[in-house]
C-alpha cells in the first residue's frame, strides 16, 4: 500500500501541466466504469420500465362492450 501512495505521489510531482492530469484521471475513471460495465454480471437481463403489474391490455376493452349491450 505504501508503494502505492508513493507512486501517486510521483503522478503529481511530474512535470505535466494540470489540465494533463486531470485528463489522465478522467480517462481512468471512465476506463474503469467501462470495465466494471463489461465484467458486471447481468442478472434477469436488462429491462426499462417499472413492473408494477398495471398493464392494459387490448382485448379487454371487446369484453366491457358486450357487457354494456
Amino acid at each position: 500500500m505504501r508503494q502505492v501512495w508513493e507512486d501517486i505521489k510521483e503522478f503529481f510531482t511530474r512535470d505535466w501541466t494540470m489540465t494533463e492530469k486531470i485528463l489522465i484521471i478522467i480517462c481512468c475513471i471512465l476506463l474503469g466504469m467501462i470495465k466494471g460495465f463489461f465484467l458486471a454480471p447481468i442478472k434477469k437481463g436488462i429491462n426499462c420500465g417499472c413492473n408494477n403489474g398495471n398493464n392494459y391490455n387490448g382485448l379487454d376493452d371487446e369484453f366491457w362492450i358486450d357487457d354494456e349491450e
